[in-house]
């Protein structure tokens, strides 16, 4: 869906609707709104200046307020040319695929940026906030009536290109070419984005009343529940939209880190700056324990069978750890896993001070205690709120979130002897959080077969880094060897089967690519226009496979491999009946050998003999006629023919979709859309198959363009209407196949014209485009960037 520029109309409106006449009406009011922010904040500046209690202070904004007096009528020419550039960017990046906001720090990006781009990212942060909060109701009735206006069946707020975002995007495009400095820009910014916003909080009501004056109504929003589930929400009484706007991450997000934790702290912490700080205190001996000399039995009924009266664990470490891999073998026994993962949980928290959030996931009360520099608080702030937004993340079971925060403890250790663990991606550390997180998105449901023995693996293996004292990356090096090893015991079947797939898959898409060559040297043939177009598509598609899998399979390295291709020309020649009866012998001859070598070659790549019934229906009508006498010759000069009409020849087999024999098919569970075609419920597979997992989840059709996934991603897909849990692992060449494989090791495949019809129907739904450990990061980055707009205001 394109956003409408006067360069690049909506795909979905005429000229004249409403949504196009309000485009070009911002833009011509472009001008004077900029005039009019201009004004505002030299006034804004003025009274500043007035009220400054300092001589600096008061220099600082009559310096501001000069700049701006001289500058007004520059940005109010270059402001229109801005907002159309902006508007244009945002149409282009909709089109394609989600790009970066300009108005978002990543974690990984830090280390990259100097001082002064974290000053321009936190001004954009702040004046994008200011922007949002004068703006919010009005601008989510506006995206309600936009999207309304281009057809969409529910709220998109990306597809409204009136948004805060794009104003404010040229504003700043304009501020930044003006020849000031820094200083004169930041006094700037925060009294214009107040003015903007007041600008478009009444821009938005005077286009709200625009649209609703046109007989436009408002679309429902589309809401996700706390739980994950989606669902829409039509408009309140009246056609208002529910009170909300587009994504504000900066006034949403969930609790407050702590007010250390700032965007340039957060990046000297990441290029090593602190480390002239004291070494963190080693931890103390554990203490033993009074009932070291009880049975393990003992022990399992003394710390679980009553939960209400949990003997308290004094950190940092207990013999409890040397019972984690035994008591989950106990208590999976006992259906009891839950009870001993959240106890788990509460224990490391209570053992890393309580900061980042308590057993049951909410914010702690009160930070962390640090006895050491400013580089070990930042470092065991920055873990606190790491290891909280991971245990946050929605796509991860409950137990893995549990055991993320049992790992909190060594985590901070690691980080405080070793901070490249925040700046290094391939870290161990960071790449035992990464795969543990990955791997399990495998699992749908804590039921879900093999994620019992997933968890025992991380009890057994991993759960003693809980308790374990840390001194560097070797620890957790020796975890994920040792997993991997354990996971690539498990995965060696699996391995094998989807190798055997993906082999499958490949020699179809070799065939296709050979055939498609085939298929145009075919079609360039002088005589190929003689024949009828059944015969035509028969040549180009179906027998263009079969010359192509002989060529594959040959051996003997002949020119001809099985004499498929001398066939072609044996076949063009037999149906044209001017030409057999001529010579009726050579036919005579011909099809006792025609007919079963046709056979023999669509034997070879398995083709349904359903599909080419009425081809050789045909050829043996057209042989029919060789052998009926012909019509006899006109003794007049006959009428001129009528004018042809265009007719559609048979194309190429480029375009086509792969053909995948059965035997392939059952190999990589292909799904053919020709012989299956996906009905709404997507069903794509008989209702006998065994599938795991919930029966039903939220069912949103996407009219959005599927964007680019990479091997490994993981998506629910739609299965005999069950949802099921599968990861991408593998694409072909040519990205028109693609295979799938859930953690049972069943695989699915299938082409990209099929994929991207059950995305838009809802039946697909992407769980990974970014991986849970670089989202809890980011997120990280998210609260430094919160902390430092507020410690400016």
């Amino acid at each position: 869906m394109k956003h409408t520029t006067p360069s690049a109309p909506a795909p979905s409106a005429s000229d004249t609707t409403p949504y196009q006449h309000i485009v070009r009406d911002v833009l011509a009011q472009a001008r004077p709104l900029m005039e009019r922010v201009a004004e505002a904040t030299r006034m804004s500046l003025l009274t500043r200046q007035d009220q400054a209690r300092t001589p600096g202070e008061h220099n600082a904004m009559h310096e501001a307020r000069q700049q701006l007096s001289r500058l007004t009528s520059v940005m109010g020419e270059r402001y229109p040319d801005a907002l159309r550039k902006a508007l244009d960017q945002e149409a282009a990046q909709n089109e394609e695929k989600p790009t970066r906001s300009l108005f978002t720090v990543h974690f990984d990006d830090l280390e990259l940026m100097d001082e002064a781009q974290i000053n321009d990212s936190v001004e954009r942060a702040r004046a994008r906030q200011v922007l949002i909060s004068a703006v919010e109701g009005p601008l989510a009735d506006l995206d309600a009536l936009v999207c309304a206006a281009l057809g969409l069946a529910r709220v998109q707020p990306e597809h409204n290109p009136l948004r805060p975002e794009v104003f404010l995007q040229a504003l700043q495009t304009v501020v930044s070419q003006m020849q000031v400095t820094p200083q004169v820009r930041h006094d700037w910014m925060g009294p214009m984005a107040q003015a903007l916003g007041t600008e478009l909080r009444g821009l938005y009501l005077a286009q709200i009343d625009r649209f609703k004056l046109s007989g436009v109504q408002p679309v429902g929003y589309a809401m996700r529940q706390a739980d994950g589930q989606v669902v829409y929400v039509a408009p309140t009484e009246g056609g208002a939209s529910p009170g909300f706007a587009a994504d504000n991450d900066l006034s949403t997000a969930e609790g407050h880190a702590d007010s250390l934790l700032t965007l340039d702290r957060l990046r000297r912490l990441l290029l090593g700056e602190f480390s002239e700080n004291p070494a963190p205190t080693s931890a103390p001996t554990p203490t033993p324990s009074p009932h070291s000399d009880e049975s393990f039995a003992d022990q399992f009924a003394r710390e679980f069978d009553n939960p209400n009266q949990l003997p308290p664990i004094d950190p940092p470490a207990t013999d409890f750890a040397a019972t984690v891999p035994a008591a989950f073998e106990a208590l999976q026994a006992m259906n009891q896993v839950g009870h001993m993962m959240e106890r788990l949980g509460g224990q490391r928290t209570h053992a890393s001070g309580g900061a980042g959030g308590t057993a049951d996931g909410s914010p702690a009360a009160t930070p962390r205690k640090h006895s050491g520099g400013l580089g070990e608080a930042l470092s065991m702030e920055v873990v606190a709120l790491m290891v909280d937004n991971i245990a946050r993340d929605g796509r991860l079971l409950w137990p893995v979130q549990q055991f993320i925060r049992a790992l909190e403890p060594a985590l901070i250790q690691l980080a405080v002897a070793d901070p490249r663990f925040f700046s290094h991606k391939e870290h161990p550390a960071r790449r035992l959080l990464q795969d543990i997180t990955d791997r399990s998105l495998a699992f749908n449901s804590p039921e879900a077969p093999g994620f019992q023995s997933f968890m025992r693996s991380l009890m057994n293996i991993a759960g003693p880094l809980a308790t374990a004292t840390i001194d560097g990356p070797d620890d957790f090096e020796h975890v994920l060897q040792q997993l991997h090893a354990r996971w690539a015991e498990k995965d060696q079947q699996r391995k094998q089967e989807r190798q055997r797939a993906i082999e499958a898959l490949q020699h179809a898409e070799k065939r296709h690519l050979l055939a498609a060559r085939i298929s145009r040297d075919l079609s360039l043939r002088p005589d190929f226009g003689k024949v009828p177009d059944e015969i035509s598509r028969f040549l180009l598609g179906p027998w263009s496979q079969v010359m192509a899998q002989a060529r594959l399979t040959d051996t003997t390295r002949s020119a001809d491999p099985s004499r498929y291709e001398e066939l072609v020309d044996a076949l063009i020649w037999s149906t044209q009946p001017a030409l057999t009866r001529a010579n009726t012998g050579q036919l005579a001859r011909l099809l006792p050998k025609l007919l079963p070598k046709l056979r023999e070659g669509l034997a070879s790549i398995d083709y349904p003999v359903a599909r080419t019934e009425a081809v050789f229906e045909l050829l043996m009508e057209l042989h029919r006629q060789a052998f009926k006498p012909g019509p006899r010759v006109a003794t007049k000069p006959a009428a001129p023919p009528p004018e042809p009409q265009a007719v559609a020849q048979p194309a190429p087999l480029e375009d086509d979709d792969p053909w995948v024999a059965p035997s392939e098919a059952r190999e990589s569970g292909y799904v053919d859309i020709s012989q299956s075609p996906v009905s709404e419920s997507a069903e794509l597979v008989p209702e006998s198959t065994t599938t795991s997992g919930p029966a039903t989840l939220p069912h949103l059709a996407s009219s959005a363009p599927l964007a680019p996934l990479a091997v490994g991603t993981w998506v629910n897909l739609q299965v005999a209407g069950q949802w099921e849990r599968t990861q991408l692992s593998w694409i072909g060449s040519q990205g028109q196949l693609f295979l799938f494989t859930s953690a049972s090791g069943r695989t699915q495949s299938m082409t990209l014209r099929l994929l991207e019809r059950l995305f838009h129907q809802g039946a697909v739904q992407v769980l990974t485009e970014q991986t849970v450990v670089d989202g809890a990061l980011d997120a990280v980055a998210q609260a430094a960037m919160r902390n430092s707009v507020e410690s400016r205001l």
